[in-house]
C-alpha cells in the first residue's frame, strides 16, 4: 500500500512520549500524563491501509455478485427449465447470498477501521500539544535552575522557579485529566467496535453456513488456531507494556491494571512512596527503548517500537500460521 499521510503520525506519537519524559524529570506530577502517552504509542496509518484492503475486498465482492447476477439472466426459462435448471438457479443464488454477507462484513470492517484510524491520530495530535507545553514549562525550569547558579540572579531565579513550578504542576494536572478522560472515551470506543466485528463475524460465518457454505465454521476455526501464536505473543508485550506503565505511575504493582491470564489474577501490591520517584524514572527511562527514536529506521534497535524486554519473543522469526495467511489472501501481493 502506498504511504499515507497518518503514518508520519506514528513519528508524532513517539516524539510526544520523549516530550513528556523529560518534562517528567522536571515536573513531577507529569508521569502519569507520560503512563498514557506511552501506551498509546500507535500508527494509525497502518489502521487506514487496513481498511483499504478491506475497501478493494469490498469492490471484487461486488464484481463477483455482478458476475452471479449476468450468469442468472444470462439463460431464459426458455432456453433452459427443468430439475436441473432449478438447482443451478438455487446454488448460484446461495452463492450470490454468501458474496453479499461477506460484502456486508467487508464494508462494516473498512468503516470501523477508518473511524478508528481518525480517532487515534486526533488523539496522538492532541498528546502531543499537551506534551510540548509541559515541554516549555520544563525548559523554563530548566533554564531559572542554571540561573540561580547566577550570585546576582539567584534570589530572582528562586522565587521565578516557585512560582513557574507551581504553575506548572497546576496546569500538568488539568492537561492529564483532560488526556485521560478523551483516553477512557477512545477505549470505550474501540472496546465497542472490537465487539461489533466480533459479532458481525458470527454473523457472517453463521449466514454462510446457512447458505450453503458448510466449510466456512472450519475455516474460522482454522484462521484462529494459526493466529493463536500472535495472540499469545501479543498478551505477552501488553502485559509487559502495562507493568511498565505501572512503573511510570508510581502507584502500585499489578492487579487489575495488567488484566488477567484465564481466571487468575495478578496480586497487587503498593508502592512505597519513598520508592515512587526512582521507579517513575525507571520506567521512563525503558520506555524510551520500547518506543524509539523518532525517524529512526524501522527494524533498527533505535526504532523501537515494541516493549523491549519481550521483543525477542514476540518479534522472532516467521510467525506461525503465515503460510495460511499466504495462502488465503483475499490480495496476495502483485
Amino acid at each position: 500500500m502506498a504511504d499515507n499521510g497518518l503514518s508520519a503520525l506514528e513519528n508524532v506519537a513517539k516524539a510526544a512520549y520523549w516530550e513528556a519524559t523529560i518534562a517528567a524529570f522536571f515536573i513531577p506530577n507529569a508521569w502519569s500524563m507520560v503512563a498514557i502517552i506511552y501506551q498509546a504509542q500507535s500508527n494509525p496509518g497502518q489502521l487506514w491501509d487496513a481498511a483499504d484492503e478491506w475497501y478493494e475486498v469490498k469492490q471484487r465482492l461486488v464484481a463477483a455478485d455482478k458476475e452471479v447476477t449476468a450468469q442468472l439472466t444470462s439463460l431464459s426459462e426458455r432456453d433452459w427449465s427443468g430439475k436441473d435448471r432449478d438447482a443451478f438457479d438455487k446454488k448460484l443464488n446461495d452463492y450470490q447470498n454468501q458474496i453479499r454477507l461477506s460484502y456486508s462484513f467487508a464494508v462494516s470492517v473498512h468503516v470501523i477501521l477508518k473511524i478508528m484510524a481518525m480517532l487515534i491520530a486526533m488523539f496522538i495530535m492532541m498528546m502531543w500539544a499537551f506534551a510540548t507545553v509541559i515541554f516549555v514549562y520544563a525548559m523554563i525550569i530548566m533554564a531559572l535552575r542554571i540561573m540561580m547558579l547566577v550570585p546576582v540572579l539567584n534570589a530572582w531565579a528562586s522565587a521565578a522557579l516557585a512560582s513557574v513550578q507551581a504553575q506548572a504542576a497546576m496546569i500538568t494536572g488539568q492537561l492529564y485529566m483532560i488526556l485521560k478522560s478523551a483516553e477512557s472515551a477512545l477505549s470505550t470506543f474501540g472496546n465497542g467496535a472490537a465487539a461489533t466485528l466480533g459479532g458481525l463475524t458470527a454473523v457472517d460465518v453463521m449466514g454462510q453456513m446457512l447458505t450453503g457454505n458448510t466449510a466456512a465454521y472450519a475455516d474460522f476455526t482454522q484462521a484462529a488456531v494459526n493466529s493463536a501464536d500472535d495472540v499469545a505473543k501479543g498478551h505477552l508485550a501488553l502485559l509487559e507494556q502495562r507493568l511498565t506503565g505501572q512503573f511510570m505511575k508510581g502507584k502500585k504493582l499489578g492487579g487489575a491494571g495488567l488484566g488477567s491470564i484465564g481466571k487468575y489474577k495478578f496480586p497487587e501490591a503498593k508502592i512505597p512512596k519513598n520508592m515512587r520517584p526512582w521507579l517513575e524514572k525507571i520506567g521512563g527511562v525503558k520506555g524510551t527503548a520500547d518506543v524509539g527514536v523518532p525517524g529512526a529506521k524501522e527494524g533498527t534497535v533505535p526504532a523501537g517500537g515494541s516493549p523491549s524486554l519481550t521483543r525477542p519473543i514476540t518479534q522472532s522469526g516467521e510467525k506461525y500460521g503465515d503460510s495460511y495467511v499466504t495462502r488465503t489472501d483475499a490480495l496476495p501481493p502483485s
